[in-house]
């Protein structure tokens, strides 16, 4: 323990820095960090079961599986967020016990989390240089800190991942995308030789996601162990040079990544062929039951225009920062609308409406479950039935029907394929792809007339990202129309019937269901900058 926090130390001090590395880049694809045989129980969920596998530097390590395979958990133990029931983690042939994250950290293991961990009332520079300010004193002496050198030592890591960010912006008025890429530059920023990426790009743009690659190959030259989790399955052919596959805990597949192909993935993932779970679309849709014209918000700066037919999917493509959320959130009320019309079909007719009102008829599957689509310490029941209780309660009474909520969490349950127990599990005790998918089911319950989706397969899995697109398809033919944002070109083609481009906060263009090609869409976003 203390030989690797020596080394530690030495990678990240001054002069000696460059002599470490130097040595280090004599060394070939050499074991780092191997697991054994580790376990871990929940209450009713064996959540890893007998894992074991070697990591060595110059390599990628991808960590692939369904929701609940203990992807996760297995990261978190590394993290020292978790402890493992049994095994063992030896990092260069010594036995290592990780009982918190601040070991990890002095062990050289940097940890990026899934959901998003920034301070917002903190600076971007603060958050970046967060564990490590003691460093960065006027002089040794004195407690104050250099904050001109903070500011070009934090730029100096989003300038790595080409992200353009003022550093001295709170972090509270970023977008989920950017506190993503500021999370990633606190886990560069630390020098670990250890990386572990749980779905980085789960919020990030095609530019942005282009971006971390390019810094993720080079981290790759440089003898670190890079572990990424994604269920971007494409990701893991890009990017990675092994891959581990878990399902129910278990490890059903170890294969060097030439010598297998994305079926066999899957295989390895779920044991069958997910390609007959997904429905299809019909074009057919209603009346005209949205228009919205010429709007702009407090972070909508300019113009945006569309419309929308019953049972219409429409998708909404842009950069990160083109003003996707923004859209959503000022026609939701969320932020305050400076021009525009919002005209609502109401009793047959479209009538003009404010944002608040324009609410009560909808659902937001907002991008960031943890902060605002969840209430992580109430059960699942409770969860789903929270956006539309009128329909549990009594009828002259208005006294909840708790039973009746049950109920009808349980069928949704089912229905979305929630990886849960019971009912009355608690949002926090699930997988994060099981968390999204009990936001879905809420919204689904309450079957709005409109359901505005922000990143709805984020963080889920290919078999579940299958069920999701063919329930929204199945609703949709129910009457209900959709507005979604994705980042995932592939999904947003798939979905939707028309998708309408956003550049520099602006509808740029829109394309009809016949003219989608990636080609397009790729050339629209950039302003037709080829």
């Amino acid at each position: 323990m203390i030989l690797l926090r020596l080394n530690l130390l030495e990678a990240r001090a001054g002069k000696r820095a460059a002599n470490f590395k130097k040595e280090g880049n004599q060394m070939q694809n050499r074991l780092l960090l191997q697991i054994k045989n580790i376990s871990k129980n929940f209450p009713g969920v064996k959540a890893l079961n007998n894992v074991s596998f070697d990591a060595y530097t110059r390599e990628v390590l991808g960590l692939v599986g369904v929701n609940g395979a203990g992807k996760s958990t297995l990261l978190n133990i590394l993290g020292g967020i978790i402890k493992p029931d049994e095994g063992e983690v030896i990092i260069e042939g010594h036995k290592v016990e990780i009982r918190n994250p601040r070991i990890a950290k002095d062990l050289g293991i940097a940890f990026i989390q899934q959901e998003i961990q920034v301070f917002d009332d903190l600076k971007v520079f603060e958050n970046i240089l967060i564990s490590d300010l003691y460093k960065w004193r006027s002089t040794k002496a004195l407690p104050f800190l250099n904050i001109n050198k903070l500011r070009m030592e934090a730029k100096k890591y989003l300038d790595m991942l080409g992200c353009n960010i003022d550093v001295n912006t709170r972090a509270a008025s970023l977008s989920v995308g950017e506190k993503q890429m500021v999370q990633i530059s606190r886990a560069l920023s630390q020098g670990g030789n250890i990386l572990l990426f749980d779905e980085p790009t789960s919020s990030l743009a095609t530019k942005e996601k282009q971006s971390l690659f390019e810094i993720i190959k080079k981290l790759r030259a440089s003898n670190l162990v890079i572990i990424y989790i994604t269920h971007y399955l494409d990701e893991i052919f890009e990017i990675c040079d092994k891959v581990i596959v878990l399902r129910d805990g278990q490890v059903t597949g170890k294969e060097n990544v030439n010598d297998i192909n994305k079926k066999n993935l899957i295989n390895y993932m779920v044991g069958h062929d997910i390609k007959k779970m997904a429905g299809y679309k019909s074009m057919q849709t209603g009346k005209k039951i949205l228009e919205v014209t010429n709007i702009t918000g407090e972070k909508l700066p300019k113009d945006v225009s569309f419309s929308l037919r019953k049972g219409e999917i429409l998708g909404v493509w842009g950069l990160m920062g083109s003003g996707r959320t923004e859209l959503f959130r000022t026609l939701l009320g969320f932020d305050k609308m400076r021009k525009g019309q919002i005209r609502y079909r109401e009793n047959g007719n479209l009538k003009q409406k404010k944002s608040k009102q324009f609410f009560k008829n909808t659902g937001y599957v907002t991008e960031e479950r943890h902060f605002s689509g969840l209430f992580l310490q109430m059960p699942l029941w409770k969860n789903m039935s929270s956006v539309c209780l009128k329909k549990f309660a009594s009828r002259y009474l208005r006294i909840l029907r708790s039973k009746k909520e049950k109920n009808a969490a349980r069928e949704y349950i089912n229905k979305v394929n929630i990886s849960a127990v019971n009912e009355d599990m608690l949002a926090y005790q699930l997988s994060g792809g099981n968390q999204q998918k009990v936001v879905l089911a809420k919204w689904f319950m309450k079957k709005p007339e409109v359901l505005f989706m922000d990143e709805p397969t984020k963080g889920v899995d290919v078999s579940a990202k299958a069920e999701i697109q063919k329930l929204i398809f199945e609703m949709a033919k129910s009457g209900i129309s959709f507005v979604i944002v994705s980042s995932e070109l592939e999904e947003i083609m798939y979905l939707c019937d028309r998708i309408i481009v956003l550049y520099d906060g602006k509808s740029v263009s829109e394309v009809s269901k016949e003219d989608f090609s990636k080609d397009k869409l790729m050339s629209d976003i950039t302003g037709g900058e080829s």
